[in-house]
């Protein structure tokens, strides 16, 4: 199991689900399927824990923080490269 797989399954155990790989054919790569490591969980209760930890994790305050981070520094960089194109074109029309 790649070490990313490894990561996931780590933290699907926390949510109490488990990532099990099938045997399938190898063309298609590796499969997952995922199901819980407690009795009594339905399907759709194993869907609403994997939608509901994906929203959780898309709003969390680390990756807002790291987006803002983000878009700073392209800003940043796009003013650094529109603050050179008009020095060089200022140089060039002199």
């Amino acid at each position: 199991m790649p070490a990313k797989t490894k990561s996931l399954n780590t933290q699907l155990r926390k949510k109490g689900l488990e990532m099990v790989q099938e045997s399938v054919d190898p063309e298609f790569g590796p499969v997952y399927t995922i199901s819980s490591t407690k009795p009594g969980i339905t399907n759709s209760d194993l869907a609403y824990r994997l939608y509901y930890w994906g929203e959780t994790a898309k709003w969390s305050a680390s990756r807002r923080k790291a987006i803002e981070k983000a878009t700073n520094r392209i800003n940043r960089i796009k003013a650094q490269e529109a603050a050179s194109k008009t020095d060089s074109s200022e140089s060039a029309s002199e």
